[in-house]
């Protein structure tokens, strides 16, 4: 990507996250610093025709759920309104630019109210007490959210068979796309999920959620269910112990 910017800054990908960054460069072209590009949401990013051919061909006769979260390295990519492919959104993504609304058929809102009645962001309340053509789980119902619908917590739980000494775990829901990924499974109406603008990178609450995340991928592929992330996507990438780590490690 080129930029308009002084000869000695240009605008790349962070060889971490894949989002776009500024680099500034000395007078001997050596790097001196990164800064985030805080308007990227608005630079576009779309699906290579090669990709978008390939995964529509490999939905074809197949029931698929693509949940979509922030991140602009994928989430533009998204199969929006595309036959066949259910998209569930998330949280206050309806405000950014490149999030097509009129393709989403399931909305998650899995925070207490109090921590987003007041989120002045992309009017997030206000958005969520219009009409929309499709249900919004939260923790209990809301009556002044009209497409509010309680997630069947102790429905799901009761599926889970792990076990940590002789009580069964029932707390492996570290985020939002963990509860997305639990009630597909759950309804047991899907065949495929593919996962966009999820990376998860960092340590802090990023860890435990990538923790709880990768136990749901695990149990979708124990249960017959395909998952599919992009090729960059953070998630799971891992190196392959004893024959890609070094000796010492461990």
């Amino acid at each position: 990507m080129q930029s308009s910017f002084p000869n000695n800054m240009e605008t790349v990908k962070c060889p971490l996250c894949n989002c776009p960054v500024r680099i500034v460069r000395r007078e001997d072209g050596a790097a001196d610093h990164y800064e985030a590009v805080e308007d990227f949401h608005q630079i576009p990013n779309p699906i290579s025709p090669i990709l978008a051919s390939f995964l529509k061909a490999e939905r074809r006769g197949k029931r698929i759920i693509a949940i979509v979260g922030s991140s602009w390295t994928s989430g533009p990519w998204a199969p929006w309104g595309e036959d066949g492919v259910e998209v569930w959104g998330m949280n206050d993504l309806h405000g950014l630019p490149w999030y097509k609304i009129e393709g989403v058929t399931k909305w998650f809102q899995m925070h207490d109210k109090g921590s987003f009645a007041k989120k002045r962001k992309h009017n997030h309340w206000e958005w969520l007490q219009e009409k929309h053509p499709f249900p919004i789980y939260t923790l209990q119902k809301l009556d002044d959210v009209p497409n509010s619908v309680s997630y069947p917590l102790r429905e799901v739980q009761r599926e889970l068979i792990v076990y940590r000494g002789e009580e069964k775990i029932e707390k492996l829901f570290s985020s939002t796309m963990c509860y997305q990924m639990a009630l597909a499974l759950y309804e047991d109406e899907v065949d495929r999920i593919e996962i966009y603008g999820i990376e998860l990178i960092g340590e802090g609450r990023y860890a435990y959620q990538r923790e709880g995340l990768a136990f749901w991928m695990g149990k979708a592929d124990g249960m017959g269910v395909e998952v599919w992330i992009p090729e960059e996507c953070a998630l799971l990438d891992v190196p392959l112990y004893g024959y890609e780590t070094k000796v010492g490690e461990h």
